[in-house]
């Protein structure tokens, strides 16, 4: 392919490159600016970045080569046939490193004249990207999280039977709004890629509009927001002023006053105000979907037809996502079993909806098939060979309790054992690399109960190493003195106290 050596050609403004230390992580940002591009991370060699960063400035593709050439003392054409396969690739790009494959994504060096409007070229100094030693493999974030969540509150609207929110434990000393917005400009500096919001309930924080705004402005904006709060007008507007356009999520699990009173403890007018404020919201102009969460009372065939049919009137909504309810730590196990569904009837719900909802909708519907489908008690080579999404806990992901506690996965909360440190006080860099962080990346056989079995398993070093054991299924099966058992997963775990099946 021929290309313009007097046009400009940039790193795409739409990816984001950070030190890692020992590499650089490439991701792409969580509100796309300037192109469409996929949702990516991966782990680059430092002489990839340094290339990259020559790409930052407002000059002509053949002054880049130039400077090029004279920084890694090559000559013009051996540094074409460098850079030309990055040039407006349309496919990611695969390379090696040792033994270490190296991806690199599509579109990485583009077209000036692609990206309508101004463009803040950053005029990166390639030396920013030396790192003293290479580690193309380890899977955790050296320098800080990747993804970064606040927990605003423990409060809500709602008191949902199934809610696997810890809502009791009291808060004398919540993480006050400047420093939370502190906080939030020291995870941009890292970079982090994105910063969610989640309560109890968000929109009873008293600055989270404060929070959002500067979410926004610094390209942080959360994934999405989930809510079950009624929205107003007022709201409404708030949210757009902050600018925030990815996805408000509402709460609905059916189109019945009597069965929402019952299962969330809420008023006998809170359906008419909930459905009043996602009217507003289809009149908004804001992304939005609605989720329903599935137990006895509501995973009938007639209450979903009911709550299809409120559905198919919307005229904006992007989608509907419905799942069973989960087994909490903070619900007990008795009360959940009274109102969780078989597996046999969510298979005959979906079935329904499958049959004879889908065809009727204009909307996707996504149904959380793979709930009910895990499978316990199968793997027999450790904890690198689960099924499923790796554990971001310690790896890339960092948990803000409202008090300002942080610990390693959203379901854990204030269990002692996971609590890695105290943001009020630390800066988020210091609380990754804490030593309660590297206590449990580096657990020894001593620190495990005898009653364990991982305790005498000759998968000890490579399981724990493999850092894709899941504590909060291991705490919901076995309880939170059990937090040092296997993963039910594992062949070798016992038989489940808590069953997590349907």
């Amino acid at each position: 392919m021929q290309y313009n050596e007097s046009e400009v050609y940039i790193f795409n403004p739409d990816y984001v490159m950070r030190n890692d230390s020992h590499r650089i992580v490439l991701f792409s940002r969580a509100k796309p600016t300037k192109l469409n591009v996929p949702d990516w991370e991966s782990l680059l060699h430092p002489i990839h970045a340094k290339i990259f960063s020559f790409f930052t400035y407002n000059r002509p593709l053949q002054a880049t080569i130039v400077k090029l050439g004279e920084y890694f003392n090559k000559d013009d054409t051996a540094m074409e046939k460098i850079i030309f396969p990055f040039i407006e690739n349309p496919l990611p790009v695969f390379t090696k490193y040792k033994e270490e494959k190296v991806r690199i994504p599509k579109n990485v060096l583009v077209n000036r004249n692609q990206i309508s409007g101004d463009i803040a070229y950053l005029n990166l100094n390639p030396d920013v990207f030396d790192c003293q030693t290479i580690d193309l493999s380890t899977q955790r974030t050296f320098t800080g999280p990747q993804l970064l969540t606040f927990m605003l509150n423990n409060t809500c609207i709602a008191d949902c039977i199934y809610c696997y929110a810890d809502k009791k434990t009291l808060i004398n000393n919540n993480l006050p709004t400047p420093r939370i917005l502190e906080l939030i400009e020291e995870a941009n500096t890292l970079p982090v890629s994105k910063i969610n919001l989640m309560g109890g309930e968000i929109f009873l924080h008293p600055d989270w509009q404060l929070i959002l705004k500067k979410l926004v402005d610094l390209n942080l904006s959360p994934e999405y927001i989930s809510t079950k709060y009624p929205l107003s007008d007022e709201i409404i507007q708030f949210i757009k002023m902050t600018g925030y356009t990815n996805p408000v999520q509402i709460s609905l699990d059916a189109y019945s006053s009597g069965l929402l009173t019952k299962t969330l403890s809420v008023e006998n007018n809170y359906l008419l105000n909930i459905i009043q404020g996602i009217k507003r919201l289809d009149d908004s102009g804001l992304k939005y979907r609605i989720s329903t969460v599935l137990t006895i009372h509501n995973s009938k065939n007639y209450v979903i037809k009911e709550l299809f049919d409120f559905i198919s009137d919307l005229k904006n909504i992007s989608d509907w996502r419905i799942t069973p309810a989960i087994i909490s730590n903070w619900i007990e196990y008795d009360k959940f079993r009274k109102f969780k569904p078989d597996k046999k009837e969510i298979e005959s719900l979906f079935k329904f909806i499958e049959r004879e909802i889908k065809p009727y909708s204009k909307i996707p519907i996504l149904l959380n098939r793979p709930a009910i489908e895990r499978k316990f008690h199968y793997c027999t080579t450790g904890s690198a060979d689960f099924k499923g999404v790796k554990c971001s806990a310690l790896n890339n992901q960092l948990f803000i309790l409202p008090d300002g506690k942080a610990t390693v996965c959203e379901q854990l909360y204030w269990l002692p054992q996971f609590i890695i440190g105290d943001v009020s006080v630390n800066k988020i860099s210091e609380v990754w690399n804490s030593p309660q962080v590297q206590k449990l990346l580096n657990l020894q056989r001593e620190d495990i109960q005898n009653d364990s079995i991982c305790k005498i398993c000759k998968l000890f070093d490579p399981c724990y190493k493999a850092g894709n054991r899941c504590w909060v299924d291991i705490v919901k099966a076995y309880g939170n003195e059990n937090w040092d058992y296997p993963d039910p997963r594992c062949a070798f775990a016992p038989q489940m106290i808590y069953d997590l099946r349907f």
